[in-house]
């Protein structure tokens, strides 16, 4: 088996000459590529920027979205009221447990998630039911034991001044969230 193999590799014609490296790509092919790649970075890569901008606020809002559901989902599980803290000058929202009724719910009630936001996203207002819009300081809306909150609207920018309104509706768990600015009058 070894020499039959032996044989076939002597065989085999070896090129010679010009066509000895016939493999590999000629520069003029290489410089073509090269530039295709420059010239749809160059297209691409302001748009990348302004989608990882504009997507970072999408993804914070999704955030928002997910602490309002699960505050509501808490509330309606445990028969007990939640407290949502938004504040507007730190750009962070928590929750806690409205009255905890014991020492040990006092411990856990740090334990519960936040979200902080990055340095290109904040809160522009933030308006409950039909009080006035709140710009900056600490608002707390309370969700009572079935889930129920008021009426609030809150306004999510970035750097851009892209916004995102998210719209949290009394009785519905639905939020409702547009890429404008929405207000409740």
């Amino acid at each position: 088996m070894y020499s039959q193999k032996m044989s076939l590799l002597a065989s085999t014609p070896v090129p010679h000459g010009r066509f000895a490296n016939q493999q590999g790509f000629t520069l003029l092919e290489l410089i073509i590529v090269c530039l295709l790649i420059t010239v749809s970075l160059a297209f691409s890569v302001p748009n990348l920027r302004q989608a990882l901008v504009i997507d970072q606020l999408a993804a914070n809002s999704r955030k928002v979205m997910a602490l309002i559901k699960e505050v509501r989902n808490l509330a309606a599980q445990k028969q007990q009221p939640y407290l949502i803290h938004f504040d507007l000058d730190r750009k962070k929202i928590w929750y806690q447990q409205d009255v905890p009724a014991s020492k040990e719910e006092k411990k856990q009630e740090h334990h519960h998630p936040s979200i902080q936001f990055p340095p290109s996203v904040r809160i522009q207002d933030l308006q409950i039911g039909t009080t006035e819009k709140k710009t900056s300081g600490e608002v707390v809306l309370w969700v009572n034991r079935q889930g129920y909150l008021e009426q609030t609207i809150l306004h999510l920018a970035d750097d851009q001044d892209n916004i995102i309104s998210l719209i949290f509706s009394p009785f519905y768990r639905t939020i409702k969230a547009y890429d404008t600015y929405i207000s409740l009058e």
